[in-house]
């Protein structure tokens, strides 16, 4: 079910643009949705002077500016930027309230890659690919043996090769593939790796890299059938359908805005 909330106070003339995933913010009650539901983003490109100017001027929240400012100025805890913001507008229930802060106060104790990870992940459920696969490589470049442990930098790669893959960049995706199952010899990871291959492996290259992992026939040619059954429906999608009709100039303009879209910071 869906989720509403009625807007109490004003609505900005001006929206705040929020760099890091590509949104407006109009009102302090959708700040607040935004930063209970992406509290691994809450970092310098949100809780900053721009964002305190703007509740000032454009909601004419100048005490909240203040207080804001001031938890900036001492260079306190995320908690002492954000809570206010919360408190302001009587967003959150009591109960929700102490959650939410219990969840801010954990999220900060946590090792950095950790939330390194998480901040890629939520990008990525943004569609904001490269600017993900740069959070998962800076933590792959200086991972330490035994701090977070294989499972740990198992789920980076698989992470990662998700984010190539909706890029179309098959080949990337499967080394990254390829990098978390030989961490972990995760079954899950390795029939992923088995249904990216015909993706961009021409016939005899295909053959040749099965031979090389000694891959069961049988669970290969399972995933390459799930493979062409994906691709087969994606054929027969709506979208699909939308994307043949459309002209080519369009299409390409549209490709271009998703691109600029997806490599903003």
């Amino acid at each position: 079910m869906a989720e509403y909330y009625l807007c109490r106070t004003a609505r900005a003339r001006h929206p705040y643009y929020i760099e890091s995933v590509g949104i407006n913010i109009w009102s302090i009650e959708e700040l607040c949705y935004y930063m209970r539901e992406n509290v691994y983003l809450l970092d310098e490109t949100i809780l900053n002077v721009k964002l305190c100017d703007w509740l000032g001027q454009e909601l004419g929240l100048e005490k909240l500016r203040r207080v804001m400012m001031r938890a900036l100025e001492s260079q306190g805890g995320a908690e002492e930027f954000v809570m206010p913001i919360f408190q302001e507008c009587g967003y959150l229930t009591g109960p929700e309230l102490s959650w939410f802060h219990e969840k801010l106060m954990q999220v900060q104790i946590e090792p950095r890659d950790v939330r390194k990870k998480m901040k890629a992940d939520y990008l990525v459920k943004y569609g904001l690919y490269v600017s993900a696969l740069e959070e998962y490589d800076k933590i792959l470049k200086r991972r330490s043996p035994g701090r977070l442990g294989i499972q740990f930098y198992a789920a980076v790669c698989e992470n990662m090769a998700a984010a190539y893959a909706r890029m179309f960049r098959f080949e990337e995706a499967a080394d990254c593939l390829w990098a978390s199952y030989s961490a972990l010899k995760s079954r899950k990871v390795y029939e992923k790796y088995l249904r990216i291959l015909p993706l961009f492996l021409p016939e005899r290259k295909y053959q040749e890299r099965l031979e090389e992992i000694r891959a069961d026939r049988d669970l290969a040619a399972a995933m390459k059938e799930d493979t062409a059954a994906i691709l087969q429906e994606a054929q027969q999608s709506d979208f699909a359908k939308e994307w043949a009709q459309e002209e080519t100039p369009q299409r390409l303009e549209r490709l271009k805005r998703e691109y600029i879209a997806c490599t903003k910071n």
